[in-house]
């Protein structure tokens, strides 16, 4: 990296960081709001378990780990992580941040400090580093764009997405650190490193479930790449053998990796069983609160709390699956996989998820968030939109925080800084420039920005903005029936399905129908390959 790469890369990372620190001095999830507390005093409750109990009741129903309130429900790196956490602050800061039974609630000016440095520290050390090289790999490895600013753009706007830091640095919590995992994960696969690849996403699975929305992309893609890396002079049956080599490689890697994080339960199926009963809680019903997506919306025809939460459980899980195997085996039968269609797949199968699963929480947006922001060098205008309308989506959630004046804040810096597009604009007409107040056509091939198509798009942009703005409005000065007391947070989180909808059928499209073969499939392995072959 030269020293003026170096140099921008510092001052995205200041910025984000000065972002996250001003964000972390706002209120979080359950301040001050016994006798739960929220988010928050859930991420430290699990600090109080893991120091002061056992590993074998960390899961465990018992006298001194009641899960009733805030039972651990993550698996077991996200224990370790809270059990490192927790012996930072007992032997460094003060041993009433996790005292057992006498810390809960603890709401200390100090504490606060203490906890939200634990996020920014993650921040500085994981999730920053993981997705400014994530996505400045993709820009470099899949695209033929060598332009300063577009660069600038994408790592700035992957950086400072606002859903990201409202949620983690301001309602509270570590999506950075599997989020972080996950990326690095696909960055590995884009460099052919693919055990670990496989590695880092285990880990990502095994620090936050809902991981599980990016797990068939990864399946699929390392599946068929264990058969199609072989050398095209071998015969049918070295080609097999040497992918069944591989793919016995791949599976006790990711064995292993389970293996050495599972170890402490595994002496015990009873052990087992109750770390993934802890993990996949049917019970809690098919969705929480007003999240933007399908079931939702069909509950206000179909009151769907009243059918067996197992027969929704089915239910999701069938129309799950029939939403994104699609993807999933388009990814592994097409001619030859590439990275481009991964990312697109890792997009459509996560809105798959969030839009049809079961317990469906708004925050799990930013799974689906991630390989959108993945996608910034490859699609700017459609990953920015979808980037905007995943931080509305969660607006009722943040505003129940006392964050809506960081909302607003964020939204307006991430919409003013797609004005320095400006600078890859160049050759559209003026006339268009004065009607386009953020200069969204620089995110646009010129041939599209030119025409009718652009017209559309940056049209429906604006008219999807002016949207969000109304309903913004409505929600916070107008006062909804005494019949319909929740009219306002169903509003958004149908307005943001609809969004959704249309962008898990953008995204296929894009998948199945990119032409392969162009600058941007390229994969540097298979290139140096061919080369050697001329």
């Amino acid at each position: 990296m030269d020293t003026k790469t170096a140099l921008t890369w510092v001052t995205i990372v200041a910025a984000g960081l000065f972002l996250r620190a001003a964000i972390s001095l706002h209120s979080y999830s359950g301040e001050n709001r016994p006798p739960m507390y929220g988010d928050f005093e859930a991420q430290r409750h699990w600090q109080e378990v893991t120091v002061n109990l056992p590993v074998s009741d960390w899961y465990r129903n018992t006298t001194d780990n009641d899960l009733l309130y805030w039972g651990l429900d993550y698996p077991p790196l996200t224990a370790y992580h809270s059990y490192l956490v927790g012996l930072w602050a007992r032997r460094w800061h003060n041993e009433s941040y996790v005292a057992l039974h006498e810390s809960r609630g603890i709401s200390t000016d100090q504490h606060k400090q203490f906890m939200r440095n634990t996020v920014l520290l993650l921040d500085v050390l994981l999730y920053l580093p993981a997705i400014l090289y994530a996505t400045y790999t993709i820009r470099k490895r899949l695209t033929d764009d060598r332009s300063e600013v577009a660069e600038w753009v994408s790592l700035t706007l992957a950086v400072l997405f606002p859903g990201q830091i409202l949620i983690d640095n301001g309602h509270f919590q570590y999506n950075n650190a599997s989020l972080g995992l996950c990326a690095l994960a696909v960055v590995a696969l884009v460099e052919r490193r693919t055990l670990a690849g496989a590695v880092l996403f285990c880990l990502a699975l095994n620090y936050k479930q809902m991981e599980l929305y990016h797990a068939l992309p990864f399946f699929f893609y390392l599946l068929r790449d264990c058969f199609t890396g072989s050398d095209k002079s071998a015969t049918v049956l070295e080609r097999l053998t040497n992918g069944v080599c591989r793919l016995a490689v791949l599976g006790v890697t990711v064995l292993a990796t389970f293996l050495v994080l599972w170890l402490p339960w595994l002496s015990s199926l009873e052990a087992v069983g109750q770390l993934v009963h802890r993990i996949f809680p049917v019970a809690r019903g098919v969705f929480e609160d007003k999240v933007s997506n399908v079931w939702c919306v069909v509950n206000v025809f179909v009151k769907l709390r009243n059918f067996p939460n197992t027969t929704m459980a089915l239910v999701c899980l069938l129309c799950t699956l029939l939403a994104v195997l699609p993807s999933g085996l388009h990814l592994l039968l097409q001619k030859s996989p590439t990275i481009r269609s991964f990312l697109y797949s890792l997009a459509v199968t996560a809105l798959g998820f969030f839009l049809f699963s079961f317990q469906v929480h708004e925050k799990s947006i930013l799974l689906v968030a991630l390989p959108v922001t993945l996608l910034l060098p490859l699609e700017p205008l459609a990953a920015c939109w979808f980037l905007q309308i995943a931080t509305f989506s969660m607006l009722p959630l943040l505003h129940k925080d006392g964050l809506t004046v960081p909302f607003v804040g964020l939204s307006l810096i991430s919409l003013a800084l797609l004005r320095t597009a400006q600078g890859v604009q160049s050759s559209i007409k003026k006339r268009n420039q004065s009607l386009d107040l953020l200069h969204l056509r620089g995110l646009l091939p010129e041939s599209v920005a030119n025409n009718v198509t652009g017209s559309v798009l940056v049209t429906l942009f604006y008219l999807s903005l002016l949207g969000q703005m109304l309903l913004l409005v409505a929600f916070l000065c107008l006062p909804a029936p005494g019949h319909l007391p929740f009219l306002y947070p169903l509003a958004i989180s149908a307005y943001s399905c609809g969004h959704f909808v249309l962008f898990y059928m953008y995204f296929n499209y894009r998948q199945f129908c990119s032409g392969e073969g162009t600058v941007a499939n390229k994969q540097p392995t298979k290139i140096s390959h061919k080369n050697k072959v001329k």
